[in-house]
């Protein structure tokens, strides 16, 4: 079936249109116009409307990059449904290289937002309005907290048959499932009932090109499993994904630096030593940090120079067995040209 006109802003976009729109945004008290880039893949043929977005904290780079690469798929030209695609939401902290918005409040936790609310409310409000309303399905794309490196994940509420459906497809190593907290994006909008995932993956002010190539890859394959781009002719090699229910940061008994023993996806045991504090002033003294429980690493501080208290790395509690060659999962992704 022919697919239908959508317009965002005051902008009109026709069956078989790819167009560029700078939507407008809050202004600065310095009355600078600050626009928000929004790129439309508007299919002839009716179908889904995924929404894929990124840097709603202005220091999230990966995110960038990946719908950077998205867009230059030429795959993209089969494309059925619509494709809205939202590099940077948060265009004030990218200026700044912050996390925040100019009124110093975060805009994830700010949604569905208020037209008469506060800056990040308001800001909310015109993204849920003019983007989240037109979608059927939605990509949001973070990195760690500052100082700190995430290996790939999705989470989602796996509660949400069309939101486990995108997560499985996506192929990240593992699947952490969650209830999400009131005002994040990906929280499922009584209003518009969207399915949404949550990519996270890397570091804040920087890019990291297995976390692009497994974002990349994944988008592309939630829009084969949402009949928005044609199946391959032959079975892609696949990774089936670990299902993580549960997930604890081990803290730092003492200040010192910071020497880790694991790297990120190492399979851990309860007792295991995954990190030594020594103390900086060269005497012997120093702690030894153990596993407090089975799982797989999938988050670790940066940081050589700890405090008491401090993360040092967070473990995924799994029920499921981790199979032989975990390690290996990111040598199936390949970005499809």
């Amino acid at each position: 079936m022919k697919n239908k006109s959508i317009t965002i802003g005051n902008k009109v976009i026709q069956p078989g249109e790819r167009i560029t729109i700078g939507l407008p945004t809050p202004e600065f008290y310095s009355y600078a116009s600050m626009y928000m880039p929004i790129h439309v893949i508007h299919g002839k043929k009716e179908g889904p409307c995924l929404v894929v977005c990124a840097a709603i904290h202005g220091d999230e780079m990966n995110g960038i990059a990946i719908i950077h690469k998205l867009l230059n798929l030429g795959l993209l030209k089969s494309i059925q449904g619509t494709l809205i695609a939202v590099p940077v939401i948060n265009v004030y902290g990218l200026i700044s290289l912050t996390r925040n918005l100019p009124d110093r409040r975060d805009l994830d936790g700010s949604f569905p937002g208020l037209e008469k609310g506060s800056f990040a409310s308001r800001l909310a409000y015109h993204f849920t309005q003019e983007i989240l309303s037109k979608a059927s399905h939605c990509i949001d794309i973070h990195s760690a907290e500052p100082n700190q490196v995430m290996m790939p994940q999705v989470v989602t509420d796996m509660t949400c048959t069309e939101s486990e459906k995108m997560a499985r497809a996506f192929q990240t190593p593992i699947i952490l499932n969650s209830k999400a907290n009131r005002g994040l994006l990906w929280q499922n909008n009584p209003e518009y009932n969207v399915p949404t995932i949550l990519y996270e993956a890397g570091e804040v002010l920087r890019t990291d090109e297995i976390a692009i190539r497994t974002g990349v890859q994944g988008i592309v394959r939630v829009m084969r499993s949402l009949n928005m781009l044609p199946l391959k002719a032959k079975n892609p090699k696949t990774f089936e994904p670990l299902l993580v229910r549960s997930s604890k940061w081990v803290r730092s008994p003492g200040s010192g630096i910071c020497t880790p023993k694991k790297k990120l996806g190492a399979e851990v045991t309860e007792g295991d030593i995954i990190a030594e504090i020594y103390d900086p002033f060269g005497t012997d003294k120093k702690y030894q940090i153990l596993a407090p429980l089975d799982g797989i690493i999938v988050e670790k501080n940066q940081l050589s120079l700890i405090n008491e208290g401090d993360n040092i790395y967070r473990i995924a509690k799994t029920k499921e067995e981790i199979p032989s060659g975990f390690t290996d999962w990111n040598k199936t992704q390949n970005i499809e040209e």
